[in-house]
């Protein structure tokens, strides 16, 4: 950051400090309202009637023996939503995604998709009347296998899909590429990508080292610890529709209430509680459901998931299948790239092939290149978006494919990232160039830590049975755009309230407060940033696609200097001076170098706002709509332990060093860095969806599906690197989705690192670490 780009008022230097969480104390006492605590007069209370079944038609759902239960109030049916639609239209038939398909209707295309919800007068009456309620299938062909679904003789997944949604992807992702949709033949690709550039046969041709291998990844959960929930509140009288709901952006659930109940803006008001979690969950899963279930009741209803409805019914990260062929020159050149990466997209269109192909190929300076991403449609649950979607199933194969070679070319696995690491100015696989990045910077950090520098020691460690090993791995997001606006108001004491409608989800809040403060030069306790909802607040993008500070923080400063300057413009006549010549320092106005020669805040306020006030009230007001992104990278770095006779892994250590542009609140950016890298453990070592043979969830519940716990995860050591970004507050770049990118692949290399083996499927559970290492047989490619 130059000192240009940083205010000239240093007494109060609230930015780059390590500030409080301002909703901490909330949390940590209990006090917290989320959307579960809400209650209303005449609630009802919903529970979700699921299918057993991956693939089916609906024979006929029975009623009676549900409504014989005491408290229940009705059965709501798919043939029951044209009653909440505005033009008494259905989207529950035939849809084409998953946001339109609230209940099945004549077919189920998953295991755990809604095929009745039962409204009762307690929780308790609503899951004995699901519990009661008859519902006959007659089970159909369910397409379980990624590779079996992409095969022109397998059977359909699911009825063609038309216009596709996919709003959840540019919500986390701005990319000036879009995938092909399918045409009209019937097949279960929805979409196809592809990139190339130079000429891949001259490429391997010029190769001497070559790798080629296949790579899978699982289905999980993003692991938000509130589970999906929504209350909606009907007044008939009015026909106003109040609605609090779990999500990361209330104007986007505004919307999409708006677009599938046609309901009319003005009598739509969304209020986003305090979030607990969400990570890319949380975009729009229950609110249409509910609301058409308000409507249909008139009476308020609330919908809480349980545990095992979230794993269920929700809409998981996507899993896939990578095949990859990585040519390198013997002095470390990197040469070819041929790839093709297919994402189980379950019943739905929503994975990210297209940001997945992408930024796979456009990390490292590949001056041949084709690679392909495929959307496949199956019968497992439909996907939703994670921190950075796609991303880290696709960087745990080019990463191990680069140590493979590295390995084999005898060189610093390092050495060759940094080598070959995209630069500014480099182009992507898309031909776009990058803006301002510090990937090299952020490698160079990497290769000179210590945990790196000493991987020899760690080695000479090992004993029979227990091997060490010490990986590394980058990874990046390019980062979401989306306009956003915000207001902030002068109070009577001289204090400052800012109005957002943008959701803290990871203490943006307090780094908002920080900007305000640093700009107004008070301290951040005179500084409050209230998130409104989408009647009281302006507009706001959701928070998710590391893009939230990006934006709104960028919003908040030019709200800061816009309410500064009508400030200036009412000091300038009380003090006889010009708006150019003051300046603002500890809560007064002041000519510059004359300090006696000041007004206060308060009393600005009290001319502004008082009773026969000469002037207008100071309200700063900033809108944005950002264009440039800022693209963050990441390196990481793990040290393990495997156990050879059980397969089991230790992390013994592990680093994550990011470029972060320039950390408004260190304290919360590296919260961000060590919660991304935990995830990224999860997702190597531990977290999946399992199946079974007919296409069930078998590890519905956190007693199966395995979680990363204290217990597993060591002393993290971050490292923020400061590349600024050309167009973000003071230079910073959004963090929270490059920390998860990497930390599988990391996993992986240190694995082969300790075992002198590759195991092919993430996450790298102890059954398949001794497969790989010949202990166990059976078919690893399976996923077994």
């Amino acid at each position: 950051m130059t000192t240009a780009d940083r205010p000239e008022r240093p007494q109060y230097r609230v930015i780059g400090t390590r500030a409080k969480r301002t909703e901490g104390p909330g949390k940590v006492t209990g006090t917290t309202v989320y959307t579960a605590d809400v209650q209303l007069p005449r609630m009802l209370h919903a529970k979700m009637v699921l299918s057993p079944h991956a693939h089916a038609r609906i024979v006929r759902i029975e009623g009676a023996s549900a409504l014989a239960v005491p408290g229940v109030s009705r059965v709501v049916t798919a043939a029951d939503l044209s009653e909440a639609i505005r033009d008494g239209s259905n989207p529950a038939v035939n849809p084409s995604n998953r946001g339109d398909a609230l209940i099945a209707h004549t077919e189920v295309v998953f295991a755990g998709q809604p095929v009745a919800v039962v409204l009762g007068e307690s929780l308790a009456a609503a899951e004995e009347g699901a519990a009661a309620l008859l519902v006959e299938y007659e089970p159909l062909p369910a397409v379980l296998d990624i590779e079996a679904a992409m095969r022109a003789d397998s059977p359909l997944a699911r009825r063609p899909a038309g216009a596709v949604d996919r709003s959840e992807e540019s919500a986390h992702v701005t990319i000036d590429v879009h995938a092909e949709e399918s045409g009209s033949a019937p097949t279960n690709i929805s979409s196809h990508v592809s990139f190339s550039r130079g000429d891949i046969a001259t490429g391997f041709a010029e190769s001497e080292v070559v790798y080629e291998h296949t790579w899978r990844s699982a289905t999980l959960h993003q692991g938000y610890i509130e589970p999906q929930a929504t209350v909606a509140d009907f007044q008939p009288a009015t026909g106003e529709l109040v609605v609090w709901t779990t999500t990361q952006g209330q104007f986007h659930e505004r919307d999409t209430i708006m677009k599938t109940l046609k309901w009319p803006e003005t009598k739509l008001r969304v209020i986003g509680p305090e979030l607990g979690g969400g990570f890319g969950g949380k975009m729009a899963q229950s609110s249409p459901l509910v609301s058409a279930l308000a409507v249909i009741a008139k009476r308020p209803v609330k919908l809480v998931y349980s545990r095992k409805d979230d794993l269920l019914a929700g809409r998981p990260a996507t899993g896939a299948l990578v095949k990859i062929k990585t040519g390198m020159k013997r002095d470390g050149t990197l040469m070819a790239l041929e790839a093709s990466v297919a994402y189980d997209s379950g019943a739905y269109p929503g994975a990210p092939a297209a940001t997945g192909a992408l930024l796979m190929s456009s990390f490292y300076r590949w001056p041949h290149l084709k690679v392909d991403g495929y959307e496949v449609l199956t019968n497992h649950v439909s996907a939703g978006a994670i921190r950075a979607p796609g991303v880290h199933n696709v960087m745990q194969a080019v990463e191990q494919n680069i140590d493979e070679m590295a390995r084999q070319a005898g060189l610093d696995a390092a050495e060759v990232r940094l080598r070959n690491a995209v630069r500014t100015g480099d182009p992507m696989s898309s031909g776009k160039e990058f803006p301002a990045i510090g990937l090299v910077e952020t490698v160079e950090r990497a290769q000179s830590h210590p945990l790196w520098q000493h991987r020899d020691e760690v080695r000479a460690a090992s004993t029979s049975t227990k091997k060490r090993g010490v990986g590394l791995a980058i990874g990046g997001w390019l980062g979401g755009l989306q306009p956003a606006a915000a207001e902030l108001f002068l109070n009577s004491d001289g204090t400052v309230n800012g109005v957002t409608g943008a959701l803290d989800i990871s203490g943006t809040n307090t780094s908002f407060a920080q900007i305000v403060a640093e700009e107004m030069n008070l301290p951040l306790e005179k500084v409050s940033i209230t998130t409104g909802d989408t009647r009281t607040a302006p507009f706001a993008g959701m928070s998710a696609g590391s893009k939230t500070l990006f934006t709104m923080g960028k919003a908040l400063r030019d709200a800061a200097i816009d309410l500064r300057q009508q400030m200036y413009e009412v000091a300038a006549e009380r003090l006889e001076a010009n708006p150019d010549d003051l300046e603002v320092d500890g809560g007064e106005v002041r000519v510059k170098g004359v300090p006696t020669k000041n007004i206060s805040y308060e009393r600005l306020a009290a001319i502004t706002t008082g009773f026969g006030a000469l002037y207008k009230p100071l309200v700063g007001r900033g809108t944005v709509t950002a264009r440039v992104q800022a693209p963050g990278f990441t390196a990481q770095i793990a040290e393990v332990e495997v156990d050879t006779e059980t397969g089991f892994v230790e992390v013994k250590n592990y680093a994550s060093v990011q470029d972060v542009g320039f950390a408004i609140n260190p304290m919360s950016v590296e919260g961000q860095l060590e919660g991304g890298s935990v995830q990224g453990m999860g997702i190597g070592l531990w977290e999946e969806y399992i199946y079974d043979d007919s296409g069930r969830l078998r590890n519905a519940g956190l007693l199966d599906y395995r979680m990363p716990t204290a217990a597993d995860v060591p002393d993290i050591d971050s490292t923020l690197v400061e590349v600024p970004s050309e167009d973000g507050p003071y230079g910073a770049r959004g963090v929270g989705e490059p920390s998860i990118t990497a930390g599988g692949a990391a996993l992986a290399n240190a694995i082969a690192d300790a075992i002198g083996a590759r195991v092919p499927m993430m996450p790298a559970t102890p059954e398949r670490i001794l497969r790989a290492m010949g202990k166990l047989g059976g078919s690893e490619a399976a996923g077994g």
